[in-house]
């Protein structure tokens, strides 16, 4: 593209690579920068689009310059601007990457090659496969939040790990019975709310009087306040256990938190959760197990699966599924149903044939005659 810039494929280590490199000047500046892609044509059409971005000030800066420090940041700036709530646990994943990528790598050397690497490396480090997942995730979104600033052109794609950790447990009633007991009384009625509603711990944890309607009897949370970015509500005037724990807390409130331990918001109680579980014989059980319980309580009482996620949260059918919210006496029920109709059928067939006995052989001989 004589005059405009030019579309060429790099030599590394004397090796010509399969992706396209584009090569051009604005303003007398000179930019050079991966295309991304290994087809010639694709590589030509992004250096126009690069050349006009360049024109009207949507890109700026150096994209091939721009290091993982620089990603990073971007990514925080961008959660604080939006209020997400899991920053903390994005800083944690980024900083696992930063420890195998290092802050000063650049972004265009993070290719599909490294990354897989990445996600090799933290398996063996005993990592599940969805934590490598989530943050090879939290990776993609720094790149695209850079691209949106115009610190990068292009972003690279990454094949994620299959996950095969899906989420099992569940409370039976007499489990549920045994660790309430053990559980502290301030945290009683958390895990209690937790286990009729389904919602997350955080979405329980940070309700404030302000979202409890007692005109309406129904919780509203507001779009910020959830994970999936939705707003929801939940109506409890219906629901007796749940009206009663509501009351009891209006009767005991200290401040703005619905659920407190002497007026201060609870941000954690994974100890004593751990301690119960092991007094009550439930080791290794999860907070989460609430959520996935009461999914599957709803889904018995014949809650359509469509007001199942509207009510304890869930976004994509897909992310409903991985709770995998059947379990073996949902399973055993069914092949019941399946067989119910045939097992009524044998029952008069056998009827039919005690009603109709054959005659009796004769008293005086031992075979008929």
């Amino acid at each position: 593209m004589r005059g405009l810039g030019r579309v060429y494929r790099p030599r590394v280590r004397g090796r010509q690579t399969g992706v396209w490199w584009i090569d051009y000047s604005v303003r007398g500046e000179r930019h050079r920068e991966s295309s991304g892609t290994t087809t010639r044509s694709d590589a030509q059409r992004l250096l126009r689009q690069r050349i006009a971005e360049r024109e009207v000030g949507k890109v700026v800066g150096r994209p091939d310059r721009v290091t993982f420090t620089e990603i990073r940041e971007g990514l925080k700036r961008h959660y604080e601007r939006e209020g997400n709530r899991s920053l903390r646990r994005a800083q944690q994943a980024l900083h696992h990457l930063e420890t195998f990528l290092g802050a000063k790598r650049r972004a265009i050397e993070i290719t599909r090659h490294l990354v897989n690497s990445y996600i090799e490396r933290r398996l063996e480090e005993g990592a599940a496969r969805s934590t490598a997942t989530y943050e090879v995730r939290i990776l993609g979104a720094a790149l695209s939040v850079a691209v949106e600033e115009g610190l990068l052109a292009v972003r690279p794609t990454f094949k994620l790990p299959a996950i095969r950790n899906s989420r099992t447990g569940f409370f039976e009633e007499g489990d549920f019975a045994a660790l309430v007991v053990e559980l502290p009384a301030h945290v009683r009625p958390v895990v209690r709310f937790l286990r009729m509603t389904g919602w997350r711990k955080s979405e329980v944890l940070c309700l404030t009087w302000d979202q409890v309607d007692w005109e309406g009897q129904v919780i509203r949370l507001s779009a910020t306040q959830t994970k999936g970015g939705d707003a929801r509500l939940f109506p409890f005037g219906l629901a007796p256990e749940l009206k009663e724990i509501l009351e009891e807390q209006f009767r005991v409130r200290d401040g703005l938190f619905v659920f407190h331990r002497q007026g201060a918001r609870i941000k954690s109680f994974r100890r004593v959760w751990t301690r119960a579980c092991r007094k009550a014989g439930l080791e290794g059980r999860l907070v989460h197990d609430l959520r996935r319980s009461a999914a599957r309580d709803f889904r018995r009482q014949g809650v359509s699966e469509g007001e199942i996620m509207k009510l304890c949260g869930w976004k994509t059918r897909a992310m409903f599924d991985r709770y995998n919210i059947i379990d073996e006496a949902d399973l055993a029920e069914a092949v019941a149903k399946r067989f119910k109709g045939q097992t009524t059928a044998n029952k008069r067939q056998t009827m039919a044939n005690i009603g109709t006995p054959t005659a009796p052989l004769s008293p005086l001989s031992s075979s008929p005659v």
